[in-house]
């Protein structure tokens, strides 16, 4: 199932990369649930799927008139036949390796096989789009990547087959999705994590695997960037709000810098200027990493400035989700 809105640049070749698999077609049907895009996305997809070869898998159109991804996903889930054993979540501005269905799927199987427990979902892992990036991407790219960037969740870059409450763009089964009534359409983001921690509550695993990888295309731009920081702090309070323990306290850890510094300050402490020197050493550190991972020197600067961007806009998002509703999201595309 993809969720489209404004996808006129990535959604082709998505379908492509689906429709070119080594899963047999038979076995997999694509749903694209479109919020309405007004970009000309519903007219490529249209026009993509009258021009589908033999062989190929099936493709449907949904439209979506609330335009958020829960709601698409429901959709989705909704329409799908009731023979359907696995639903395979991801997203328009993504391609996929040829083998990606085929060996993800049998591992899900011989997964199930030899646990003891119920399996509700396997992840993968995300990498970078496999065309050349301009410089804010690849920065973008490098910070998420870092662990004090969010690398220990959804970009996290790890190794093997192992259990988690954070599947990147899952393959989850029917019945597991049918036993906590899909998806939370009250949420304009975080949807699966939320649906993750219900899965979890009635007593169903979450994997994780690198057996193959998903190449995204992520923000792109420093205001994307910014709004994207924003977003994720804004929500996790409403996620927070039903799952307490989906708060990780290094997520809060930037609030508690500011007010012991400021108390400091204050309080007339001449080494009140300690916490943040230690903050800007870290993040200084992190850049070095980087630079030397992605073996680019721009790193150095441009990752300690996008993980502190980061995590001010985070931080007063999450301030600001305790005071208003939710919005929609806009650091992807332009509404």
């Amino acid at each position: 199932m993809i969720p489209t809105f404004h996808e006129k640049d990535f959604i082709e070749i998505c379908l492509k990369s689906l429709c070119n698999q080594t899963y047999p077609a038979s076995k997999h049907h694509i749903y694209v649930v479109d919020g309405n895009s007004l970009d000309g996305t519903p007219e490529i997809i249209n026009d993509f799927i009258s021009k589908l070869d033999d062989g190929m898998p099936k493709i449907t159109l949904l439209n979506n008139p609330n335009r958020y991804v829960s709601q698409a996903r429901n959709i989705a889930f909704q329409n799908i036949s009731e023979d359907t054993e696995y639903i395979f979540e991801t997203v328009a501005h993504a391609t996929f390796p040829e083998d990606h269905l085929e060996v993800r799927v049998e591992e899900f199987i011989n997964l199930q096989k030899t646990s003891e427990n119920k399996i509700a979902a396997v992840g993968t892992i995300l990498k970078p789009p496999e065309e050349e990036m301009p410089f804010m991407a690849n920065l973008i790219e490098a910070t998420l990547a870092n662990p004090l960037g969010s690398g220990r969740g959804a970009y996290a870059q790890f190794k093997g087959l192992q259990k988690t409450r954070i599947p990147p763009l899952a393959i989850y089964r029917v019945d597991a999705l049918k036993s906590v009534d899909g998806y939370d359409d009250s949420l304009i983001t975080a949807q699966d994590s939320e649906l993750n921690m219900r899965l979890i509550k009635n007593g169903w695993e979450i994997w994780r695997s690198d057996i193959s990888c998903i190449h995204v295309t992520k923000r792109q731009t420093f205001l994307q960037w910014l709004r994207f920081g924003h977003r994720n702090g804004f929500w996790r309070v409403k996620l927070v709000r039903k799952h307490p323990t989906r708060m990780p306290l290094g997520e809060i850890a930037p609030w508690f810098g500011f007010l012991l510094t400021l108390s400091l300050f204050l309080s007339g402490i001449s080494l009140w200027w300690i916490p943040p020197a230690m903050y800007l050493f870290v993040i200084f550190f992190a850049g070095i990493l980087e630079s030397f991972r992605w073996k680019k020197t721009s790193m150095f600067i441009g990752v300690p400035i996008l993980l502190f961007m980061l995590h001010t806009t985070f931080s007063i998002g999450f301030l600001h989700g305790f005071f208003v509703k939710g919005k929609a999201p806009k650091d992807r595309v332009q509404i």
